[in-house]
């Protein structure tokens, strides 16, 4: 048994294998049903056939538990069969709280700790459900998101299997009486010429025995299947009492073309016989079915991957260029395009095979799609009016075409449109299919285009931040009386040492927010202690060194800042712990923090202050060098000296030669 679910492509890949290979609507429910069990390592499963309009009884078990016969029957509430029809399935735990049924029937008694149920439906009817239980909890089966596309599939099957059997029931009464039942009885010489055919031969071909009796049985084969079928008559004339299965297409005789399931047996060695005898019957109808089938499960995985592609496209032009490859790919189209209507009325194309230019909405099948509100679909675009060839190497190849219109929220955003070089290549199930999958591309533009609204509102709100805060920094600058520009310097530098020494994406943002506030405390000092023209006594410093406190009050209830207030409240404390306002030592200090200190000191001993004059570049150098490891985190004052010295000589000052 499994203990994991396989992922959701192999599952429904694997599952729709094995239903295409039942014969018969009994082998499809048991053999099916055993198959997912045995996959997804169920302990039980159940599948139970609509028999009445709420009533559903067991078709097929997997498994044995001696209660398992007070689930023979199921009765179905109307809500819950239209959400199994419109491809709802659960994956839960057992039991349910939600659970409001007699207790004799909670799936709990069977020893289940899990449920797994879907439904099989054909269109708009419920055929039957299929509920799994596993014995213990199994959560990594929630995400089997493709339980709704094989319930769709595997009602398919058995909806056309159940009239089937009706259609075989005759065949078989027919047998009894035509020797073995089939339509068209031809035996054969070695050669291929026939030598004898029964009566069947008129209906089935439209020749009667006399006019096929001595002439060679392949002249009827289609031309495409004839080298196919000479080669297994060859092989079957080759080993005496051999037989060979052979499905091809043949002519009949006012042109239409048949699909023929024949059986030959090699009787050449028979006395009585002497020649390969042919059962023929005449199978173009379930052919058509098959041909149905096929492009159902090739439908119905295109709108399972178109889902999951879309889901990860992150603009416009991706979620275009994504479903024009899909449908090119899953449905053999060869030409595919989605357009956009513009703001002057035009389509303009975001996506096809060879490009294309805008083109009016007033005029061709797209602005007949736009203008009606409903999918187009041309037979033979050459005999309209309306057809203008389109721009592109394949624009004289187009002979049919199919348009559907592309809503977003509601309104007409622009089409969907598949064109082939056949006539007649579209029908209405295509044009469902396709209508299906405009209405997701819909869904992923609405999400894609809210996304772009967003992150545009995002950036306009963190570049008015940024604004706000340079605006502070400047008139802090002007308060304080510090040289031009101190701020927006000091954080440009802090900024390009922080990345030199690895810090990256928000780790830069919120260190440049906070180098810029780095002294808005200082709102809270009077003028007459910031602006003394001389030293301050020790109760002037006590209210100054309030400042990294104040500046952490002011900044913390704002949302956006809480991440920046490293550097406000911690750019005076010492790598030896004797500074301010905490005490911190070593690392407890923030790493923005320990960086803007070398730069703010830095910075102001290379400018004028009142006080004195500015430093040289080497005087201030010794001065970094001295009090790395008491004042500096000996790292960081490396990564500045280190820069420094890559700088040549230029001292890094904004103005100066900044160097960054």
């Amino acid at each position: 048994m499994s203990t994991s679910a396989p992922d959701s492509e192999t599952l429904l890949l694997a599952v729709t294998r094995k239903l295409l290979a039942q014969s018969s609507e009994n082998e499809l429910c048991r053999e099916g049903l055993t198959f997912l069990s045995e996959l997804l390592g169920a302990d039980l499963g159940l599948l139970h056939l609509r028999v009445s309009e709420h009533e559903y009884t067991l078709g097929a078990s997997w498994g044995e538990h001696p209660l398992l016969d007070v689930h023979r029957v199921q009765v179905m509430e109307p809500e819950w069969v239209t959400l199994l029809t419109a491809g709802t399935w659960i994956s839960a735990a057992v039991p349910s709280p939600e659970w409001r049924g007699p207790p004799e029937r909670n799936y709990a008694r069977l020893g289940a700790q899990h449920l797994v149920n879907f439904g099989l439906f054909n269109g708009p009817d419920l055929v039957g459900t299929v509920n799994l239980l596993f014995n213990r909890p199994r959560p990594d089966l929630n995400g089997l998101g493709v339980l709704g596309t094989i319930g769709a599939l595997w009602g398919t099957l058995l909806s056309r299997m159940k009239a089937e059997e009706g259609v075989r029931a005759r065949e078989a009464m027919l047998r009894t009486v035509t020797d073995q039942g089939t339509d068209l009885v031809t035996v054969l010489n070695r050669q291929g010429f026939v030598l004898y055919q029964s009566g069947g031969a008129r209906l089935l071909l439209g020749r009667s025995a006399k006019d096929v009796t001595g002439r060679a049985a392949l002249n009827v084969v289609h031309p495409d299947d004839l080298e196919r079928v000479q080669e297994a008559f060859a092989a079957l004339g080759r080993v005496p009492d051999s037989t060979v299965n052979l499905t091809f297409r043949a002519l009949h005789r006012d042109g239409r073309v048949l699909w023929l399931e024949a059986r030959g047996r090699n009787l050449l060695h028979e006395p009585a016989v002497r020649g390969v005898v042919v059962h023929s019957r005449d199978v173009t109808a379930q052919q058509r079915d098959r041909r149905f089938l096929e492009r159902r499960v090739q439908e119905l995985t295109l709108m399972h991957e178109t889902s999951l592609q879309l889901q990860r496209a992150q603009t416009v032009q991706e979620v275009a260029c994504r479903v024009v490859q899909l449908i090119e790919e899953r449905l053999g189209h060869p030409f595919v395009r989605v357009a956009s209507l513009d703001a002057d009325g035009s389509l303009v194309t975001l996506a096809r095979e060879t490009g294309g230019p805008s083109e009016p909405v007033a005029t061709g099948f797209a602005g007949e799609c736009l203008r009606l509100g409903r999918s187009v679909l041309v037979g033979d675009v050459r005999l309209d009016p309306l057809y203008e060839r389109p721009g592109g190497a394949h624009g004289d190849r187009v002979r049919s075409e199919l348009v559907t219109p592309l809503r977003v929220a509601g309104q007409p955003w622009g089409v969907l449109a598949v064109e082939s070089p056949e006539v007649d290549a579209f029908d209405d199930g295509d044009r469902q299919a396709l209508e299906t999958v405009a209405g997701q591309v819909g869904a992923a533009l609405a999400n894609v285009l809210l996304l772009a609204d967003l992150r545009g509102s995002r950036d306009e709100l963190r570049r008015a931040y940024d604004q706000t805060i340079e605006g502070w920094a400047r008139a802090l600058d002007f308060r304080d009386r510090e040289t031009e520009g101190h701020s927006q310097r000091v954080t440009e530098l802090a900024v390009s040492l922080a990345r030199r020494m690895g810090l990256r994406g928000e780790q830069l943002v919120h260190l440049r927010r906070g180098a810029l506030l780095h002294d808005i405390g200082k709102m809270g000092i009077p003028d007459a202690i910031l602006l003394k023209p001389g030293p301050l006594d020790e109760e002037e410093w006590a209210v100054m060194r309030r400042h990294p406190e104040m500046a952490l009050s002011l900044l913390e209830p704002i949302e956006f800042l809480r991440d920046a207030l490293d550097i406000p409240s911690a750019h005076h404390e010492k790598w030896n712990g004797r500074g301010y306002p905490a005490g911190l030592a070593g690392e407890e200090i923030p790493l923005a923090a320990r960086i803007f200190a070398v730069i703010d000191v830095w910075d102001a001993l290379r400018h004028d202050r009142p006080y004195r004059p500015a430093w040289d570049a080497a005087r201030a150098r010794a001065l970094l060098e001295a009090e790395s490891g008491e004042h500096f985190d000996p790292a960081v004052v490396r990564a500045f000296l280190a820069w420094l010295d890559e700088a040549d000589g230029q001292v890094l000052d904004g103005g100066k030669g900044h160097v960054s």
